[in-house]
C-alpha cells in the first residue's frame, strides 16, 4: 500500500502568518490573529491526490518541499516514507497496522501514535485514502482561548504602572488603578496561549488506482 509523510502549513488569509495543518482539518484557528479559517474539503482531496500521484516518481525515503499557490499559500513537505517513530526513527511494519487499531506504539522506544481511519467525507472525494498516523482530525486550539492560566502572570499597566494580574481569559484587561483598558502584547498572549507547531503525519493509501485524466 502506498504511504507518504506530510508536513504542511498555510498562510493565514487575514494576517499572513503561518498556520500549521496537523491533519485534514475542515477549520483551523490562527493563533496569531485569533481568526478561524475554513478549509474546503476539496483542498484536502486535491492535495492528497497530488501527493499520491507523485509518489511513484519519488525514491523510497525521499521527499519534496514545495510552495503551492491555490486556495491558500501553502508550504508542503511530502515524501515516500513508511510510517516511522518521530522520536527514535524506527520504521513501523505496515503489515501490523490497520485503520481501526486506534494507536500504535513504537517497538523500540514505546512512544505511542494515533492511528485513525480517514473521515467519510474525505473517502467520498478520494477513495484511495485509507488511514492516518499521528494526524489530528479536528483543530481544537481555538477552544482554549477563553481558558485561564494555571498561574496568573503579573503585568505592568503602561499608563499608571499598576500591577495587573493576567490569567489569559481575555486579551483586553481593565486596570483597576487608572480605569483604562490594557491590550496585552503578542509575546505575553502567546506565552499564555502557545502557538501550535507543525507536526509530521502519515497517510496510508489503499491500492485503488487513480482514474486516468482526460
Amino acid at each position: 500500500m502506498p504511504h507518504a509523510i506530510i508536513e504542511t502549513a498555510i498562510s493565514c488569509p487575514h494576517c499572513d502568518e503561518p498556520v500549521p495543518l496537523n491533519g485534514p482539518w475542515e477549520a483551523v484557528h490562527c493563533d496569531h490573529c485569533q481568526s478561524d479559517i475554513d478549509v474546503p474539503r476539496e483542498f484536502w482531496a486535491d492535495m492528497l491526490r497530488s501527493v499520491l500521484k507523485d509518489l511513484p516518481e519519488l525514491e523510497p525515503g525521499t521527499g519534496n518541499n514545495s510552495t503551492i499557490f491555490g486556495t491558500f499559500r501553502q508550504t508542503l513537505l511530502a515524501g515516500n516514507l513508511v510510517p516511522y517513530c518521530l522520536a527514535c526513527k524506527t520504521d513501523f511494519d505496515p503489515a501490523t497496522m490497520n485503520p481501526t487499531m486506534g494507536s500504535k506504539a513504537c517497538p523500540k522506544c514505546g512512544k505511542s501514535y494515533i492511528v485513525t481511519a480517514a473521515p467519510e467525507w474525505l473517502t467520498e472525494l478520494l477513495p484511495q485514502v485509507e488511514y492516518f498516523m499521528n494526524a489530528v482530525l479536528i483543530d481544537t486550539s481555538g477552544e482554549d482561548s477563553d481558558k485561564t492560566a494555571d498561574r496568573p502572570v503579573v503585568f505592568t499597566c503602561p499608563q499608571c504602572g499598576g500591577a495587573l494580574k493576567i490569567d489569559g481569559s481575555t486579551r483586553m484587561v481593565p486596570c483597576k488603578f487608572c480605569n483604562v483598558d490594557v491590550y496585552l502584547p503578542d509575546d505575553l498572549w502567546l506565552r499564555l496561549h502557545p502557538a501550535k507547531k507543525k507536526e509530521r503525519w502519515f497517510v496510508v493509501f489503499n491500492d485503488t488506482p487513480l482514474p486516468e485524466e482526460d
